[in-house]
């Protein structure tokens, strides 16, 4: 593709993330995406406190599903669980302060008991807005205090873990996307969690780790255990691990 077709295709992205995300409204604890996280194991959000801005739920969205004759057809309207996925960009360059930039959404489609949608594939993310290698959700505020968060793969794994681990916790949205995850400037210590039911974030888990690493980050591997021998979620458990 041509830099002016590349730059066509992110602003038509950047058009459809903005309409997305106006449609949809922040996420309670009895709409589907408050019944699917907590389906998912994470705990419900604390009285007066609010689930992470970066997550909306979207009442109606249509499903279009590709057929093998590459003809598209809509499948319904689903509720849907979105997530912003953002990087940093520096317009006034390096020196100056970095502003997020919407790269994505992650559309996680929903029946109404919170269970995934009966569709081919329920997690989809939309086009891209522009370069997104090393977008995350960002499900916190970094701790400028203690200068301390994870990373993991998935929206309500990570969610799980920053709840047990009491730190705030990115998301990447697969585990291929771990190695290239961007943390937030000023950051000291990273905490690099590995889901026990996923063998395919090690190797990435270890790039990540490597290259923060070598940015002077304290870096901590973590094995997170999510889930006991018949699949039921419980109190994440963790475990330091060499990468």
């Amino acid at each position: 593709m041509s830099a002016a077709g590349a730059r066509h295709a992110y602003e038509v992205n950047r058009a459809r993330i903005a309409s997305l995300w106006a449609e949809a409204r922040p996420v309670s604890e009895g709409d589907a995406a408050g019944r699917y996280l907590a389906r998912s194991g994470v705990a419900s959000a604390a009285p007066g406190s609010a689930y992470p801005p970066a997550l909306r739920l979207h009442p109606a969205l249509d499903y279009w599903h590709m057929q093998a004759d590459r003809t598209p057809v809509c499948l319904g309207q689903f509720p849907a669980l979105l997530a912003l996925f953002e990087v940093d960009t520096y317009p006034r360059g390096l020196q100056g302060a970095p502003v997020p930039h919407a790269v994505a959404l992650q559309r996680i489609y929903l029946a109404a008991d919170g269970s995934l949608a009966p569709v081919p594939a329920p997690v989809k993310l939309t086009g891209k807005a522009g370069p997104a290698l090393g977008a995350c959700a960002r499900l916190a505020p970094a701790d400028s205090a203690r200068r301390v968060m994870g990373m993991a793969v998935g929206i309500a794994t990570a969610l799980r873990i920053a709840q047990a681990a009491r730190m705030p916790v990115w998301a990447v949205p697969d585990a291929a996307l771990l190695a290239h995850a961007r943390w937030p400037r000023g950051l000291r210590s990273l905490h690099v969690f590995v889901d026990t039911r996923d063998p395919g974030q090690w190797r990435s888990a270890a790039e990540l780790a490597r290259k923060a690493s070598a940015c002077g980050l304290q870096v901590f591997p973590m094995v997170a255990d999510l889930a006991d021998a018949h699949g039921s979620h419980h109190t994440p458990r963790f475990t330091a691990t060499r990468l």
